[in-house]
């Protein structure tokens, strides 16, 4: 995400319908207040497929070969599985591997791989795959390298796949590498006309993204990204490449459905049913913090029971040195003059009118871009330095933690949410905390229909604080300390599910708030799939 400037007043002139219009000052703002929430892309941050560290035990992670004629790795290996691969593999003593290395967080900068393979195609993940095997070296995959813990890195090989990038359009499909990341795919697809439902990080990744379940804009309207997913192709822990959808290894489609990142094999390429886009309404509501105790569960019951053409978060947040805040702000995609009544109805249910509203209708492909934080940039600017010439969006990770909100909160669950930004606003430090709309499309479908199982909420929430590459460890840990004491007195009063997506290296019982019910399913998937458990991290899905 870009820069966050400072917040401008919202003051801007009205448009025809008597609605303020929104012009650059109050996008940038849009932009400033997410900056926490979306820190680190965290409303669609996932961890990659195929992505190895540490084995829950806390035993060194192996590749989980079963190879017996394993012997000590030379340089004369390297250079073999170099000159099989169409892509590169930078290996420490090249150029280019500190940026080669590095993912999103620079919590795991320290991390050095052995090498990095980048591959062309599907035969160079199946070649590094094998030779990873071969020699019982850790791996991960990696497509954008957003992992909230880390696991699409390790001290082996990591197998990455953001060269398979290209974005192929068929009438009501579309089939996308592996490694796109979602500003391109979003991009591919608005130059058809179509898209599919994602989130707001524009440099996410679309396997992870996917396989995680997929959060975002228009969910409510047109379901998560893993909904629309309808074949997939896999390199499997034997080395296979298979696809994968409902008629042909349906089980493995089915747990690619929001079964994870990293657990079953490496994705290589996805396709999914498009719908056709058209001109949006984007709106931004503020209102001053002292009615935020008012507004949070008015909104929650707003939102969740709105049409299913309206998508909308949620977000509070401190900074230093200014006022805490509080934005709702959405997506409509009905007609743009029915969208007044329906904020109208907010207002009253919150007590009172917002001291800020900017409604504007704009193209769909132009309201991906913004809700991005890449509203003033150009697509090859809309990703980090490295990834594109232009690249400019900074690292800007954050901790966090999700959970979901079943039913409405109660008076005590409001006061937890809230002191938590009253206590980082008191002591100068920065704090956030973003809610996600769910219902609809989302909410229709069984729990079991895919892997994600959530289906069930009102919405999806996030806890978050960053940090600055560079802080020290005492600072970040200090942060992640004061971060579970709030995240501990808001437990109570929502669901003990967690999203997958944001993976949670804090999360105890992250096994049964990721997958609920659908967990042991999913561990009859693991076993078929990976019976040598070769795609192992610290939260992948246990063998049975």
């Amino acid at each position: 995400m870009a820069a966050a400037p400072e917040p401008a007043p919202i003051d801007e002139p009205s448009g025809p319908s008597g609605e303020r219009t929104i012009d650059r000052r109050v996008v940038l703002k849009a932009a400033a207040l997410a900056t926490l929430t979306l820190a680190g892309c965290s409303s669609s941050r996932s961890s990659p497929p195929g992505a190895t560290t540490t084995h829950p035990s806390g035993t060194p992670p192996t590749s989980g070969s079963t190879s017996t004629t394993a012997r000590a790795l030379t340089d004369a290996d390297w250079q073999r599985l170099r000159a099989s691969l169409v892509g590169r593999l930078v290996r420490p003593s090249d150029a280019g591997y500190d940026a080669a290395r590095r993912l999103y967080d620079p919590r795991y900068d320290g991390v050095q791989p052995a090498a990095v393979a980048y591959c062309a195609n599907p035969t160079d993940v199946q070649r590094s795959l094998a030779f990873a095997r071969a020699f019982e070296l850790p791996l991960s995959a990696r497509s954008g390298g957003h992992s909230y813990g880390g696991y699409s890195t390790s001290t082996g090989l990591v197998i990455d796949v953001t060269t398979m990038s290209s974005v192929t359009v068929t009438p009501g499909a579309a089939t996308i590498g592996a490694g796109a990341r979602l500003i391109d795919v979003y991009s591919g697809l608005n130059a058809h006309g179509v898209s599919i439902p994602g989130g707001s990080c524009p440099t996410v990744g679309i396997a992870g993204l996917t396989l995680g379940g997929g959060i975002g804009v228009v969910g409510r309207q047109h379901g998560l990204t893993c909904d629309r997913l309808s074949a997939l192709q896999v390199v499997t822990a034997d080395g296979r490449l298979i696809t994968a959808d409902r008629a042909t290894n349906a089980d493995l489609f089915w747990a690619c459905q929001g079964g994870g990142g990293g657990n079953f094999g490496i994705v290589v390429s996805l396709t999914f049913e498009t719908f056709p886009t058209s001109d949006v309404t984007v709106f931004f509501l503020h209102w001053p913090w002292a009615a935020a105790g008012q507004v949070l569960p008015a909104w929650i019951g707003w939102a969740s029971s709105a049409p299913d053409e309206l998508w909308s978060n949620c977000v509070m947040q401190t900074n230093p040195g200014q006022d805490a805040q509080l934005q709702v702000g959405g997506v409509w995609l009905g007609p743009a003059g029915s969208l007044s009544a329906l904020l109208d109805q907010l207002a009253r249910a919150a007590g009172g009118a917002p001291s800020g509203r900017s409604v504007e209708a704009t193209t769909f492909a132009h309201a991906m871009y913004l809700e991005g934080g890449c509203a003033d940039l150009t697509q090859d600017a809309c990703h980090l330095p490295g990834q594109t010439p232009g690249g400019v969006l900074p690292r800007s990770p954050s901790l966090a933690a999700s959970s979901y909100i079943d039913r409405p909160l109660d008076d005590a669950g409001v006061r937890a949410v809230l002191a938590g930004i009253d206590e980082r606003h008191a002591s100068g430090a920065a704090a956030a905390v973003g809610f996600d709309s769910y219902g609809g499309a989302i909410n229709r479908l069984a729990a079991d229909a895919t892997a994600f199982v959530h289906r069930g909420s009102l919405c999806a929430g996030q806890f978050s604080v960053p940090f600055a590459p560079g802080d020290p460890p005492a600072a970040t840990e200090a942060s992640q300390t004061w971060l579970d004491g709030w995240y501990a007195s808001i437990r109570p009063h929502v669901s003990p599910a967690a999203y997958q997506n944001y993976i949670d290296p804090h999360l105890t019982d992250w096994a049964q708030a990721y997958y609920g019910t659908n967990l042991s399913r999913l561990q009859q998937v693991k076993r078929r799939w990976d019976p040598d458990d070769v795609f192992r991290f610290a939260q992948s899905i246990p063998l049975p």
